[in-house]
């Protein structure tokens, strides 16, 4: 039996999280949903594999480093990954060269769209 994948999303806005968490369920992933990058860190510990990365940058009362979880992007080469900006000049130059960049708001056409470019390992803005 494969195993799930998983899909990570960070962001303080539980509305915005769980409407991410639900798109990303729609496509088959498993999700877990954190308000920071720091307690998505510990979330993940204790799975393998995180297929899948949706965060807010940043973070509110989070700096910019370690902000994407770089133990997860160590583990996990090929992980997806969607960068939602409140800020659309917000600095992104840690984030993975492969991530999708999306500003808020954004609408559910976007936002999948973001998701299909990431998956795709292309990177962008919307």
């Amino acid at each position: 039996m494969p195993r799930p994948m998983l899909a990570v999303v960070i962001e303080p806005s539980a509305s915005l999280a769980q409407t991410v968490a639900d798109v990303l369920g729609q496509r088959g992933y498993e999700t877990a949903t954190a308000s920071t990058h720091a307690s998505a860190a510990n979330q993940v510990e204790k799975f393998d594999t995180v297929d899948f990365l949706v965060a807010a940058v940043p973070a509110p009362g989070e700096d910019h480093a370690g902000a994407y979880l770089e133990e997860a992007r160590k583990k996990n080469a090929s992980m997806s990954v969607v960068i939602m900006l409140s800020d659309p000049n917000e600095p992104t130059d840690d984030a993975p060269a492969n991530a999708v960049r999306v500003v808020k708001p954004f609408s559910l056409d976007e936002l999948n769209a973001a998701i299909d470019l990431a998956s795709r390992g292309s990177s962008g803005t919307l």
